[in-house]
């Protein structure tokens, strides 16, 4: 999200906690929580940057649902987990632009940016993996070979879906069931619901303050599966168990737990 949605969001979190849903407390055994970019630690220096190992680790460790990723192709087509297109945000080097490097370049450099290959191989199986991706498959035409074989191990929709802030990225994926493809809303709520519709793809994700009860009563209706996000108060979170949505994306899962780990 951008920095001003992240404020928007955060005191989204603050009023919504008004609602009167909020009082039933949630029973987390029963919650699908996706860590957005993982159980990442904030700050510079950070032991777990958000999009790593050391992220995804912390989720395992702390039995949370599943997992947000991020992947984008190096210059010779190989997909690595990253949200930016450059390096500079997260790693201060804005001199390395993901799709303009070999992924050897990229490996040496920045170590902790890991392999699609090697999250799937530690998660798959253990943890939902949520993959957004973040470029498209006509203009990448290698996206789609090479994800459709290193998710050949896994169930679509049962182990890992699709997710793309672009619904038409995902058009490059119609052998999957249409379930495991999600299109995701910021603040254009209505335009991702009417894309979605128009292509049949089989799930919505948005912010859980714009996405009201009637669209979600309208959507399950429709046969749709539902995540709202970025939740990150437990009031917030008891509120969308409630309205029984499918999966909460949480940017502080372990805060939604109540568990204090900071290393």
């Amino acid at each position: 999200m951008p920095d001003w949605t992240h404020y928007l969001n955060n005191l989204a979190n603050q009023l919504w906690r008004l609602s009167p849903a909020c009082r039933t407390p949630a029973n987390p055994a029963h919650l699908k929580l996706v860590a957005h970019r993982g159980a990442y630690i904030a700050g510079r220096n950070s032991p777990a940057p958000e999009n790593t190992l050391a992220a995804f680790d912390r989720c395992l460790k702390h039995n949370i649902w599943g997992i947000e990723l991020d992947v984008r192709l190096t210059r010779d087509g190989e997909p690595v987990v990253h949200h930016d297109p450059s390096c500079g945000r997260l790693f201060k080097r804005p001199d390395l632009d993901i799709a303009n490097i070999p992924f050897a370049t990229l490996r040496r450099e920045l170590p902790q940016i890991p392999h699609l290959q090697e999250v799937i191989a530690r998660y798959g199986k253990q943890l939902h993996l949520m993959i957004e991706l973040k470029e498209s498959w006509r203009q990448r035409r290698q996206l789609q070979p090479k994800l459709t074989t290193l998710l050949a191990g896994l169930e679509p929709g049962a182990d890992y879906h699709l997710l793309s802030l672009e619904p038409e990225h995902l058009e490059g994926f119609r052998h999957l069931p249409a379930a495991a493809l999600m299109d995701v809303a910021l603040t254009n709520t209505k335009e991702i619901i009417r894309q979605n519709h128009a292509l049949g793809h089989g799930a919505v994700a948005g912010s859980f303050a714009l996405l009201g009860n009637s669209t979600i009563h309208q959507l399950k209706q429709a046969g749709k599966l539902l995540g709202t996000g970025q939740v990150n108060h437990p009031d917030i979170m008891n509120r969308e168990a409630a309205r029984g949505v499918d999966w909460l994306f949480s940017d502080q899962p372990l805060r939604l737990l109540g568990v204090q780990d900071r290393a």
